[in-house]
């Protein structure tokens, strides 16, 4: 009972705001207003995934749709609003204000639905030790939110995370130590099944107080990889995705790697945070981790000519089946993944 109310409430919210965009197109333009209930939940999945991706060739390639069939929804998405939802460019898709507000509500439709689907599901009573090993990264900020969720619908699972670098969950899963792994990175491993979860990007960060001077001077003329050469670095540890990454995207734009400083070295994103916000150095850190300080501006990024930094945050699976929990776990987490935003949208 409690989930239809919900869902019913989600759906009611969605129909009220799309009958009110009605009303002004119809004012604007007097074209027929359309049916509300002409909405298929397949269009908003579609919707949905494009506006997680920022491609309708990534969302096709998810939805195991074509590009053509993806583009239809969306424009009949387009119709039943009478407004546009996406623009288009050749760097993918961008949201309108009427398409962020279409996706607030659709998530809450998606995650209703999935709860409804959870709860019948719980009569298998669901239980055991949730054990995996994740990167720092998503250990920190990016799967958290999915665990407290996973368990409000299992309560009777445990949960251990166990946070290592990326190379030390890889081997740890191929040891069977872990029934499977999140890794950062593009990583490649023999005998194990690596499939996406999100998407990431690295940036060169700043810190922002104005009282070092030198510092504020000597971040104001980065503008060109080679710049890099003249700064202090603040690295992550040898081993980890994050660094490997890095170093693999400056030597195709060119860098001399051994013409870099580093000097600081720290295996904590936390600390490197703290370190770049206090002057020490500059450092490249993914959006996730770098979200709450960019957005109370400790942080800021500078662009750099020519030099995109990105990479994936990848489930790290055996090569048989998984079994329960780990597999409801993971199935969770892909379903819902659409509602992870990222500090800013990364282009892909």
């Amino acid at each position: 009972m409690f989930f239809a109310i919900e869902i019913i409430a989600c759906l009611d919210n969605l129909s009220g705001w799309l009958i009110l965009a009605y009303r002004i197109s119809r004012t604007r333009s007097q074209r027929p207003q359309m049916n509300p209930n002409d909405l298929d939940l397949r269009l908003l999945r579609s919707f949905l995934v494009v506006a997680h991706s920022g491609k309708i060739s990534s969302a096709a390639k998810q939805l195991h749709l074509s590009q053509p069939a993806v583009t239809a929804h969306l424009r009949r998405l387009e119709e039943i609003v009478g407004k546009p939802l996406i623009s288009r460019s050749t760097r993918g898709v961008k949201l309108t204000s009427y398409g962020h507000t279409l996706r607030s509500l659709a998530t809450e439709v998606q995650n209703t639905l999935t709860r409804i689907e959870a709860s019948f599901h719980q009569e298998q009573n669901l239980a055991g030790e949730l054990l995996f090993g994740a990167s720092l990264t998503i250990a920190s900020h990016v799967i958290p939110t999915f665990v407290a969720e996973f368990c409000r619908i299992y309560p009777d699972v445990t949960v251990e995370l166990r946070v290592d670098n990326t190379s030390v969950v890889l081997e740890a899963v191929r040891e069977s130590n872990y029934p499977f792994g999140l890794v950062e990175g593009n990583p490649r491993a023999a005998g194990l099944r690596l499939e996406k979860f999100v998407d990431d990007e690295l940036v060169l960060v700043a810190g922002t107080n104005s009282s070092y001077r030198q510092y504020q001077q000597l971040a104001a003329t980065i503008a060109t990889p080679q710049d890099l050469y003249r700064i202090p670095l603040i690295w992550r540890e040898a081993g980890s995705g994050t660094r490997a990454v890095v170093e693999t995207a400056l030597r195709k734009s060119g860098v001399q790697l051994k013409r870099l400083t580093y000097q600081y070295v720290m295996a904590d994103v936390q600390a490197i945070k703290t370190a770049t916000v206090h002057g020490l150095g500059f450092a490249f850190l993914s959006r996730w981790s770098a979200k709450n300080e960019l957005a109370t501006g400790q942080l800021r990024i500078l662009q750099i000519a020519n030099l995109a930094v990105r990479r994936g945050f990848y489930w790290v699976l055996p090569s048989g089946a998984l079994g329960e929990p780990s597999d409801s776990f993971v199935r969770f987490c892909q379903q819902n993944r659409s509602q992870l935003t990222p500090a800013a949208s990364v282009s892909n």
